[in-house]
């Protein structure tokens, strides 16, 4: 039982890793998964020798009858885990992005209007949510993104575009602004439909 549990808990070490968390996190995990895994497979548990137990032989007598249900919850895990990571973690991906498509919409409108003041409080509301955009998936990538050799240049150049803006926004020339901010709609377009 606590070779298959080791088995298991291993699994869910490498979904968790690949699907949610970032770089330093996922060595983490993946070296946790790895020791699991060698424990498992030679049945050595320091840290139970260290308490000084022994369950190989209260163990080895059932053992035989939980390897059907131990496999089939490996599978569920590595399917049903894979799946709903790979789901969760894209909508979570496009509701961020929405965010800022929400802020940068509004301040395209309102530029466009000449309304400074809006333009002001909805492009500082934009800036916020690319900042914590960036900062979110600089390190982590979802799997919508993980393989996306462009992505982490898309979000330099959209940053880089939107802080472009700032003096122009703020000095009032807001046909130039919205002019700006308009080389940002295909990146925001072809990040949604990752």
């Amino acid at each position: 039982m606590d070779r298959l549990l080791r088995v298991i808990l291993a699994e869910a070490c490498v979904v968790a890793a690949f699907f949610w968390l970032g770089r330093e996190w996922q060595i983490v995990f993946y070296l946790l998964a790895a020791v699991l895994l060698v424990q498992a497979a030679t049945g050595v548990c320091g840290f139970y020798n260290f308490l000084g137990w022994n369950t190989c032989e209260n163990i080895k007598r059932k053992e035989k009858n939980l390897l059907p249900a131990a496999l089939v919850i490996m599978i569920i895990i590595a399917v049903a885990g894979s799946y709903g990571s790979a789901v969760l973690t894209r909508d979570i991906f496009l509701n961020d992005l929405h965010s800022i498509e929400g802020y940068y919409d509004l301040t395209m409108e309102y530029t466009h209007q000449g309304l400074k003041a809006e333009s002001i409080q909805n492009y500082e509301l934009l800036e916020t949510a690319v900042s914590a955009f960036q900062e979110k998936y600089s390190d982590y990538r979802p799997f919508a993104v993980k393989f996306d050799d462009r992505f982490a240049g898309d979000m330099q150049n959209l940053s880089a575009i939107i802080s472009s803006s700032n003096e122009d926004i703020h000095n009032g020339s807001l046909e130039a602004a919205h002019d700006s901010l308009q080389r940002a709609s295909s990146l925001l377009q072809r990040m949604q439909k990752l």
